[in-house]
């Protein structure tokens, strides 16, 4: 029993330490360890393995191998070198090549259709269901459309039967007009004309084999020709030949085709006419090479058994105009190794390419010039220009047409770079080249002369305007502005500025007074007219950098203000703010008075969102805190509300106190929780009796004045079991109420429980030691239950609550071994 609880608790400190060793490992270690595991009982992983063909791919033996008779300088390339370019990287390069001329068959502007309409070709053979059309003129006159029939004949109207299959066009009509002479007369002398042409002709069956995108038997006009049934093939699949396609006729080769000297020559001299059961054999290309880099077409090339790199380069385009021709660089499998091979301009005639090769003409010139130099910044003409011996910054400026206007004569500077091309920089005084007090400067090539703009070596000055005019801002200084200057940049005055109290603003310069005083500006004021005339003289100072400008408007000034009056009024509608001191009593009294249906008890204000930028300002500073507030929050409840205004129903899901925290603190929650209205509860009864009094407030613009119409009922919402509306009973309390909605939730907050009535105020519950006292109930309010506060707690995962438990058993296994001793 002793062992067995042994074993037991040795399993649980086991599996304890598993549990906490695993739990610590990454998603990538944990990753790891389970294909590590599955290998060991035998699964399959997901590894790359090496196929036949990929060792084959990298093992090619090169037959008949020429280089030796050439001796062309070979570089070999070991499998375990370190390349810039491994052969997967080659590989990949190569897929991206395509063929050239797999686009001919598939073009959908080259069909290669056999013509019908043309004259009868003279060497066109006979045979079976080909129509002839005699044609007996002259002395005579007779028409004759006839069929050769499977024997071979046609049977011509008292004449018989004439053999014509397997004849050409001549033949047959040579024939034909030797038998119609027997019973015609005239025709030896011309006066009886026969002639002899092709009506319909017949169809014929060519088979396709090989390598063929859709290899079969096809059924083409006679006058079809290997062209025509390459098309309807599709042509060569992607590892058919196109140089040397064989025409097979009665188990002879009787042609072959060269796609390429169509494409390149325009030649079509192979493309002989078919007969019936011709067959066409395309075999697997023989040699293909990668022609990359700088040549006019980048493709893979089929070429022939000992064709030159020259031919293939001929079929590419010829070298591309930025191409090196001295040396082309070819790749070459060769066994377990590859080698490369650097091919001459004169060996390229004699150079034999193999299958697979891959041949890389390399760009020109490096970028650099052998005469080279340049000149930029403040010239008429900047650019590059030829270097000569000799030439000078003078000489190099006149080659520019001189300097600009604007140029900076006190200094100038040539970049250069030394024989080890580290860079330098030479100054020189612009001014005194030009004019000669200096002496020239000597170029090199590649040199750089760089000559700058005024503006360049100038602080930006700019001057500003503000307050009342069409377009405050700020402007660039020039020279000799003045006041007038300026707020004629401006636009001029706006209607309500006051020009009589335009004030200018300089920064203090003066060391003296800086360091002796606390002033840091100086204020002049003076007064226009709006005519922008100085009154009395006073102002027109020459304007300074920094100098400001301040326009201020109209004393008193404000726009048109409105607020409306909803609900039971005689006139409801929008009234006009008369002055500053209006309050809701005379907007009330402007609309006639209450109606006999009016409520006023259960009137209310509703303030929008004020238009002052200020108040604007001061309401983001106290979302912008709340957010921050909330984003600190420490403690583990939350208000659910808030939680609510995040879009979530409830806490499941959430593990964390920050995780609810990030969601509420989004913007969109704040703004919620921030709307930018208010309603305001409104005594009316009291403010119609006085006047003036405490509670008649002064209006803003777009407030809402809305007097109801009285209600009899009272909505009970929040967490009570059956929120409805219930009739109002002067006699019922609060709990009624409740008691009539189904009473309370399990999530009702009671001591939170508030009133809001018609116009807007609310009112909560008082307590009293274990004692409530719930607020008074009025038609029209709303009786509102809270939710309590949401206890968020950290949930542990799976694994931290096995490690946990197996701690704590290691912990007793251990207590007990030692007490049992």
């Amino acid at each position: 029993m002793k062992k067995l609880k042994f074993v037991f608790l040795s399993f649980i400190v086991v599996g304890s330490a598993l549990a906490q060793d695993l739990s610590r490992l990454n998603p990538q270690q944990l990753e790891m360890y389970k294909k590590y595991m599955a290998g060991k009982s035998g699964q399959s992983t997901n590894t790359t393995a090496t196929s036949p063909e990929n060792e084959n791919e990298y093992e090619r033996v090169i037959e008949g191998d020429t280089l030796n008779k050439k001796q062309v300088k070979t570089k070999t390339i070991t499998s375990t070198t370190t390349t810039t370019t491994t052969p997967l990287d080659q590989k990949k390069e190569k897929e991206e090549l395509k063929v050239f001329g797999s686009y001919l068959f598939t073009n959908q502007n080259l069909t290669f259709e056999p013509k019908l309409n043309i004259p009868t070709p003279p060497k066109y053979v006979l045979g079976t269901n080909d129509e002839l059309i005699i044609d007996i003129s002259g002395l005579y006159e007779a028409n004759y459309k006839l069929k050769v029939s499977p024997d071979g004949v046609v049977r011509i109207p008292n004449l018989g039967l004439v053999k014509v299959s397997g004849l050409t066009m001549d033949m047959a009509s040579n024939t034909i007009k030797n038998k119609v002479s027997k019973i015609y007369m005239g025709v030896s002398s011309g006066e009886t004309r026969v002639n002899v042409s092709l009506g319909s002709i017949r169809s014929i069956r060519v088979t396709v084999v090989g390598e063929a995108e859709r290899p079969g038997t096809y059924t083409l006009p006679s006058l079809a020709t290997a062209f025509n049934a390459l098309y309807s093939c599709g042509g060569p699949n992607e590892i058919g030949t196109m140089r040397d396609i064989k025409v097979i006729r009665a188990g002879k080769v009787i042609a072959k085709l060269d796609v390429y000297r169509f494409l390149v020559d325009g030649l079509l001299g192979d493309n002989v006419a078919l007969q019936d059961e011709d067959i066409i054999k395309i075999d697997p290309y023989k040699v293909r090479v990668y022609m990359d880099g700088a040549v006019k077409r980048k493709a893979i090339y089929e070429g022939l058994q000992g064709e030159s790199l020259q031919n293939l380069l001929r079929y590419a385009g010829g070298f591309a105009d930025n191409a090196y021709r001295d040396i082309l660089t070819t790749y070459r499998y060769a066994g377990k190794e590859k080698v490369v091979i650097d091919v001459t301009a004169k060996q390229m005639n004699d150079f034999v390419l193999h299958t697979g090769d891959s041949v890389v003409i390399s760009n020109t010139m490096l970028d650099k010039f052998k005469n080279r130099i340049d000149i930029t910044g403040a010239v008429k003409r900047p650019g590059i220009y030829g270097f000569e011996p000799g030439l000078t910054v003078k000489q190099l400026i006149e080659k520019a047409n001189g300097v600009s206007e604007d140029a900076y004569l006190k200094m100038a500077f040539i970049t250069r770079r030394r024989e080890n091309q580290l860079p330098e920089i030479m100054g020189f005084s612009l001014g005194d080249v030009i004019t000669g007090k200096a002496q020239d400067v000597n170029l090199q090539k590649n040199d750089s002369v760089v000559i700058g703009k005024l503006s360049d070596y100038v602080e930006k000055q700019s001057v500003a305007i503000l307050g009342a005019v069409k377009k405050p801002g700020i402007y660039s200084f020039v020279e000799n502005m003045n006041v007038k200057d300026l707020i004629y940049l401006a636009k001029g005055f706006t209607e309500l500025a006051s020009t009589d109290s335009v004030e200018l603003v300089r920064v203090i310069k003066d060391k003296d007074v800086l360091m002796n005083t606390n002033r840091k500006t100086t204020i002049e004021k003076f007064a226009l007219d709006k005519d922008l005339n100085f009154v009395n003289g006073i102002g027109g100072d020459i304007l300074q950098n920094g100098d400001q400008v301040i326009i201020r408007s109209i004393s008193g000034y404000e726009g048109i203000r409105m607020v409306r009056v909803e609900g039971e009024v005689i006139h409801p509608g929008s009234y006009n703010i008369k002055n500053k001191a209006e309050r809701i009593s005379d907007v009330v009294k402007r609309a006639g008075g209450f109606t006999s249906y009016a409520y006023p008890t259960g009137a209310f204000l509703i303030r929008s969102e004020s238009s002052n930028a200020i108040e604007q300002k001061l309401n983001k500073i106290m979302q912008e805190n709340s957010k921050n507030q909330l984003e600190t929050k420490t403690n583990k409840s939350l208000d659910a509300t808030m939680l609510r205004q995040s879009g979530a129903t409830s806490v499941q899901g959430y593990t964390a106190m920050d995780s609810i925290q990030k969601k509420l603190s989004g913007s969109s929650v704040v703004d919620k929780l921030f709307v930018q209205e208010g309603v305001v509860g409104l005594n009316l009864k009291d403010i119609i009796a006085h006047p003036g009094g405490k509670y008649d407030l002064k209006l803003e613009e777009n407030d809402i004045i809305y007097i109801p119409r009285e209600l009899q009922t009272v909505r009970v919402l929040g967490q009570v079991l059956f929120p409805t509306i219930v009739r109002y009973d002067s006699d019922m309390g609060l709990r009624g109420y409740i008691s009539n909605s189904g009473g309370f939730s399990l999530n009702a907050n009671r001591s939170k429980v508030f009133v809001l009535y018609p116009n807007g105020s609310a009112k909560s519950t008082e307590s009293f030691l274990w004692m409530r006292f719930y607020p008074k109930v009025e038609p029209g309010a709303r009786i509102v239950v809270p939710e309590r506060a949401v206890e968020i707690k950290n949930k542990l995962t799976p694994a931290e609550t096995v490690a946990i438990l197996t701690s704590i058993s290691s912990v007793v296994a251990l207590m007990y071994s030692i007490l049992k001793k």
